[in-house]
């Protein structure tokens, strides 16, 4: 019983030039999430449902190493208050065998007013009437002892923090206790990885954080897309010259699972998914890239599910930086974080340095901004607005509800005069002067030279 939803516990310069003639020949584009009436990927998570990066992904741990590690290597599923989904073996699809004590440990994850089931989201209802959440027939629960956001089994991941108390976040190298185990039975539920069930051997699933969702990927761990176009009719679609390739299937290749080989009029036998061609984009010159999503209406990205994105935000392509959040009017959305020099660089790279949720939490609401406050205006929601997928809700000062991102909260700039303007990217606050004890507020206690600035936020 494979309990997770087939989802786990626990040559660039030509294809440089090869995209931007894509873009200049198809233009850039800002785009909603949804595209398409024809090629369709469920959502993965309903309303009052998270995903949660797991231990030292949360971003306690600031040193250098421990920085570098931050990533979405494991990303699980939990409630509105961040607080892991575990799963239980001895229950039945349908039907949680939780009760009394059991439920004084594993509390069932009950859904929100107005909550409704959503792709392989069910509602069962418990004798007492309470609503719970079930993943393919699977009851969820959180557990008692977590304390904290993205704990596992009791474990909070504040122990990555490297200072010299738990959870202070620092380039000491403080040791990092072990994991207590969890009781027989019970696992938490992950979003990714994904386990690759009913795949060719070439294609499998991973988070492309780029285009929002779990996507297929192939041999090469690039993002796969799909043609929605009639078949054999792809060349005559993308114009020359085209930046999509088929994915190629062995001549004695058979159907698995919602894969078939195609034979192709050009003599290419190619992998299709539920009835789509699929194809590499040459653009993507790395493991990270979807940049083929949103250029040609005939082609987008193969996405095994989709996460959650309100209605006032698009993604916008950005020559600069890549994909980026944008509002729906155009301005770019920011986030304020905050840096340590001893955890190292990657203000260089395309995405500067990873988003560490447990940061953006601790910043908060408050920016700390030295000068130009008044240019800053929070991304608000709308009071009806509830967490989903990356996306969650801090209540204001004023009362008022601001959207954040992956534990950021999200800001617009009055310096970004035009539609596509970035201005604000990589702004700076350092604090230089710091005397040996000094204390440095930049959303979490350090005592050493620090700094906070404005980033893009990015998918």
């Amino acid at each position: 019983m494979n309990k997770n939803i087939r989802l786990k516990r626990g040559a660039k310069f030509v294809a440089l030039a090869t995209l931007i003639a894509a873009l200049i020949i198809f233009g850039p584009k800002i785009y909603a999430f949804a595209k398409s009436d024809k090629f369709s990927s469920p959502l993965s998570t309903p309303i009052g449902i998270t995903l949660q990066p797991l231990g030292r992904y949360q971003g306690y741990g600031l040193d250098q190493t421990t920085a570098a590690l931050n990533g979405h290597d494991k990303i699980a599923y939990a409630d509105s208050n961040g607080m892991t989904l575990y799963s239980y073996e001895g229950d039945l699809p349908g039907e949680s065998t939780c009760k009394g004590i059991c439920n004084e440990l594993w509390e069932p994850a009950t859904a929100m007013d107005g909550a409704e089931p959503v792709g392989s989201w069910s509602i069962i209802v418990r004798e007492d009437g309470a609503r719970q959440w079930a993943l393919e027939g699977w009851p969820l629960y959180t557990y008692s002892k977590d304390l904290d956001v993205a704990s596992v089994g009791g474990n909070s991941p504040k122990r990555f923090g490297r200072g010299p108390k738990i959870g202070e976040r620092g380039a000491k190298l403080a040791p990092i206790a072990e994991d207590i185990p969890l009781p027989k039975g019970w696992g938490p539920v992950l979003q990714h990885p994904a386990s690759v069930d009913s795949f060719p051997p070439d294609i499998s699933i991973r988070e492309i954080q780029d285009a929002t969702g779990l996507v297929l990927v192939g041999d090469t761990d690039r993002s796969l897309y799909v043609f929605e176009g009639e078949p054999n009719k792809d060349i005559q679609s993308c114009g020359s010259p085209c930046p999509w390739f088929p994915v190629t299937a062995p001549q004695m290749a058979a159907s698995v699972g919602e894969f078939t080989p195609f034979a192709r009029d050009d003599g290419i036998q190619q992998w299709t998914y539920k009835g789509f061609g699929l194809y590499y984009f040459s653009g993507d010159l790395s493991r990270e890239d979807a940049n083929g999503d949103g250029v040609h209406k005939d082609w987008q990205v193969a996405r095994v599910m989709h996460n959650f994105m309100p209605d006032t935000v698009v993604i916008r392509n950005s020559h600069r930086l890549g994909k980026i959040l944008s509002s729906a009017d155009g301005q770019t959305l920011y986030r304020r974080d905050s840096y340590l020099f001893q955890s190292g660089s990657g203000h260089g790279q395309r995405r500067g340095v990873l988003v560490r949720p447990a940061v953006g939490r601790d910043i908060g609401t408050e920016p700390r901004c030295r000068e130009q406050c008044d240019m800053w205006h929070p991304f608000l929601a709308p009071d009806d607005a509830r967490p989903q997928g990356f996306w969650d809700l801090y209540t204001r000062a004023d009362g008022q509800k601001q959207w954040a991102y992956q534990g950021y909260a999200l800001w617009t700039f009055d310096g970004d005069n035009n539609q596509g303007d970035i201005n604000a990217n990589d702004d700076w606050q350092i604090t230089w002067d710091v005397e040996p004890g000094t204390v440095v507020d930049i959303g979490t206690p350090y005592d050493g030279v620090a700094a906070l600035y404005w980033a893009a936020a990015f998918p």
